[in-house]
């Protein structure tokens, strides 16, 4: 149904119920080929279902093999959840290996690239360089200040000779 359709809803079901028509939906149904086609569609289901309420409500039997295709359905149905299940184990473990693989493979990869113990140090040595003016900016008196004695600590470690001494 058209937006425009959609205030006729109520009135389109109860005259496929009741077959009573108001004077201005009968008018849009003239002109809208949409909501006549819905009408129709919505009768003849109500002329099916009431052609099976009699069979309901003498409460008809199902045919003999009802029971048979019931059970046939329900063991398809079953074979078929059995074989969906087998694949959804399959593709899991089929992940599983693969993640393996892929976290194995990172580990090889990682231990391949390690640097051997003589080529780490000659890295490390290179990190620590200096560069050469860096020796003419040192001051002259900078170990003395690195050895400077802390408050109430000497500079000079001059024994003291005590009474027992002497």
């Amino acid at each position: 149904m058209k937006d425009a359709c959609e205030k006729w809803k109520d009135q389109l079901l109860e005259a496929a119920l009741t077959g009573a028509k108001a004077k201005d939906f009968e008018e849009h149904l003239r002109v809208c080929t949409i909501c006549s086609s819905e009408l129709e569609a919505v009768q003849a289901r109500r002329i099916r279902l009431d052609g099976l309420l009699p069979l309901v409500a003498r409460g008809a039997e199902p045919p003999a093999d009802f029971r048979a295709r019931v059970l046939a359905a329900a063991e398809a149905a079953s074979g078929a959840k059995r074989a969906r299940q087998w694949r959804v184990w399959t593709l899991a473990g089929a992940t599983a290996a693969i993640v393996a693989l892929m976290i194995g493979a990172t580990m090889y990869r990682r231990a391949a690239q390690r640097i051997p113990e003589k080529e780490l140090a000659a890295v490390q040595r290179l990190a620590e360089w200096r560069a050469p003016s860096d020796v003419l900016l040192a001051t002259p008196g900078q170990e003395i200040l690195r050895t400077m004695p802390r408050l109430g600590e000497s500079y000079l470690n001059v024994p003291v000779k005590t009474d027992e001494e002497e």
